[in-house]
């Protein structure tokens, strides 16, 4: 059942919200995946990423793919199997630890969060200088999402309040103000200043986002179906909503996320009982909806339910006008990095566990 209702925004443009059946959305064309490109294989000496992927699409079909604390690889026709850019290290002119990356001032910058620096590079990696960044807060993210810098911070109105996810629009990666695009609260968390005076549930329901180059914000909140695309002045272009659920928690869930809390966890970091206190925080239902990705100027693909007792995650694929249009399924650990016509470009583990930067091939099934 599809139902569209029309709206207005407070700017008089006009808006849709469209509520779609959990049932149609799971018989929605299912989409088969096959094997594209090997972009790299992480041997722990080449710079591909070993485990954390991220990845920023520039405007001219370039692609930044790099893990913290590692090197940055660009991709283009060029160099399919990407290039190792600039130098990961110490020293001056060096990123330790590379935050963000993106076309900057008729460059290139890497934010390079250990030494709070901005480093200025070349189209070819060559270093040309770097400036003092302003001093970092614990809860604020600087980035880049294309060619425009971004802040994302988490802060609260008042002393233990509910915190709220805010995202602004940078001049330059030298300010800590900007415009903002999107304020939206994150329920389970309260902030005393920069630390959090609540327990974080085991399966945390957290809002997610993506910016699109044509000015604005697809978002959802994660705790319900809702897929939401509004301008950068606030003006909602569609809703997408549905009686969709995310997946219950099971003891297994609850069982792999206490073992990996702990083995994973800094010696003296938790506190007695702490574990059974975010236990006891955790919602009967993981969130519904788990991560966007945007093809720029094109559609959106919409990430369901991450549990970890499952072996795979259910995705959707919507239109840039927000109608569901085809479902697919990936590995659990597979993650999206990059959405462009029918490839996908992914960050996985492979059988022998070496992770590798891959290509997928989007098909429709016969």
């Amino acid at each position: 059942m599809v139902a569209v209702l029309a709206a207005c925004t407070g700017d008089n443009s006009a808006s849709s919200e469209r509520f779609v059946a959990g049932s149609a959305l799971d018989s929605l064309p299912a989409l088969s995946i096959a094997e594209g490109r090997l972009v790299c294989t992480a041997t722990g000496a080449d710079g591909c990423p070993l485990s954390s992927a991220v990845a920023n699409r520039f405007d001219d079909g370039r692609v930044a793919v790099w893990e913290p604390g590692s090197e940055v690889r660009i991709l283009d026709a060029k160099n399919p199997s990407g290039r190792a850019f600039g130098v990961s290290g110490q020293g001056t002119g060096q990123y330790a630890v590379a935050l963000a990356v993106g076309p900057y001032q008729g460059g290139i910058a890497i934010v390079d969060g250990q030494r709070n620096r901005l480093l200025h590079y070349d189209d070819a990696g060559n270093f040309k200088r770097e400036d003092v960044l302003p001093t970092p807060t614990p809860n604020a993210a600087p980035g880049f999402v294309g060619d425009t810098p971004v802040l994302q911070t988490l802060q609260a109105p008042s002393d233990s309040a509910v915190a709220h996810l805010k995202v602004e629009l940078l001049t330059s990666q030298e300010e800590r103000t900007g415009v903002t695009v999107l304020d939206v609260p994150v329920p389970w968390l309260r902030l005393r200043g920069d630390s959090a005076v609540s327990f974080t549930p085991f399966f945390p329901t957290s809002p997610v986002y993506s910016i699109d180059r044509d000015q604005t914000v697809v978002w959802a909140p994660g705790d319900s179906f809702r897929v939401e695309r509004r301008g950068f002045k606030g003006a909602v272009k569609w809703t997408l909503v549905s009686d969709r659920q995310g997946l219950p928690v099971t003891e297994r869930d609850i069982e792999i996320r206490r073992d990996l809390i702990y083995r994973t966890a800094a010696r003296g970091q938790l506190r007695p009982g702490e574990l059974d206190s975010m236990v006891a925080a955790t919602a009967s239902m993981h969130p519904v909806i788990s991560g966007i990705v945007l093809e720029s100027r094109g559609r959106v693909l919409v990430a369901g339910s991450i549990a970890p007792s499952r072996d795979s995650v259910e995705y959707l694929l919507l239109s840039n006008a927000g109608e569901p249009a085809n479902r697919l399924t990936l590995p659990m650990r597979t993650h999206p990095l990059i959405l462009s016509g029918d490839s996908l470009l992914v960050h996985r583990p492979t059988e022998g566990e070496p992770w590798e930067l891959r290509w997928l091939i989007l098909k429709s099934r016969p």
